[in-house]
């Protein structure tokens, strides 16, 4: 189970969100905008704006629930995420990616 901190987790997600290609910036627009949807086709006429709103939202300081929805919208292969208050640390299982299969 991989642990980090709070700061680590809005890092990786501005880091993702800059890497994302377009169509994920929509799905990941959607889930921080709902009531100001955005589609595909505009995603890939001005990827950048998307791009900038998303990661001054992100800056603009997420609540941890925020930050978990966020999580599981640009990193569904990990599970079990959860943030332990005491702690002030996230936790999560990593999914392990693997090439091919030895039979």
């Amino acid at each position: 189970m991989a642990t980090i901190t709070k700061q680590r987790a809005v890092d990786r997600l501005t880091h993702a969100v800059r890497e994302a290609r377009a169509d994920d910036l929509v799905e990941i627009y959607n889930e921080l905008f709902p009531e100001e949807p955005t589609t595909e086709d505009q995603a890939h006429a001005g990827p950048s704006s998307l791009v900038e709103r998303i990661v001054a939202h992100i800056a603009s300081g997420l609540e941890v629930e925020e930050i978990l929805d966020l999580w599981n919208v640009i990193f569904p292969t990990h599970r079990r995420v959860w943030f332990d208050e005491d702690e002030g640390l996230m936790h999560f299982d990593e999914k392990i990616e693997t090439v091919g299969q030895v039979d």
